[in-house]
């Protein structure tokens, strides 16, 4: 259905740049410069509607939610049965106030303890650590500041569905490969608030 927009908005740029060639019934009318103005007119034209239809067409919006692709938990090879979850929410506001076009990826996860090889007990809420990052608006690259651990600002992860085994690879080769019904066993407790009592 998109594509047949995309095509009939096209046609219609393509028919007005044919009309912006329509030449006068007499040569005679015609100069060098008039038949010049018109090949530069609909030649602009007619590239200017090919671009916005190929841009149109490729074009995918970066969904949110658990329509994101990115949205879930994963297995991280490094680190193995530590928890590691993406939730990608609305964008957020700009400085200047208005809503930027990439959402927002909050990324948690939980590092095996320290002379281990992975996790093994449910984390305490205080081991979970927070990064934050976004989805690029094609919706198959993320980026991910992890400078509060001590790594890149701008971490590029890209989807990657190789093998039948969907997940976001990063730059040196590691693939958090998606879990599909999540890993609830790797979460801290739920807290819940009380009275005080």
């Amino acid at each position: 259905l998109q594509s047949r927009s995309v095509m009939l908005r096209t046609l219609i740029v393509l028919v007005g740049a044919a009309d912006a060639l329509r030449l006068p019934t007499s040569v005679s009318q015609l100069s060098r410069r008039d038949v010049l103005s018109s090949l530069i007119t609909s030649s602009a034209a007619a590239l200017t509607a090919l671009s916005t239809a190929a841009d149109s067409a490729s074009a995918v919006s970066a969904r949110t939610g658990a329509t994101s692709v990115f949205t879930g938990e994963y297995d991280d090879p490094n680190h193995p049965n530590c928890l590691r979850s993406i939730k990608v929410v609305g964008a957020q506001m700009g400085p200047d106030g208005r809503r930027r076009r990439e959402p927002t990826a909050y990324v948690k996860g939980v590092d095996n303890p320290e002379g281990t090889k992975a996790c093994s007990d449910t984390p305490d809420l205080a081991a979970v650590w927070k990064l934050e990052g976004r989805v690029a608006e094609s919706g198959d690259k993320i980026f991910i500041d992890f400078s509060p651990k001590g790594g890149p600002k701008d971490l590029v992860g890209t989807w990657d569905t190789f093998g039948g085994n969907p997940g976001v690879i990063f730059p040196d080769g590691n693939k958090w490969s998606k879990v599909a019904n999540g890993t609830p066993s790797r979460r801290p407790p739920a807290v819940t608030l009380t009275s005080g009592d």
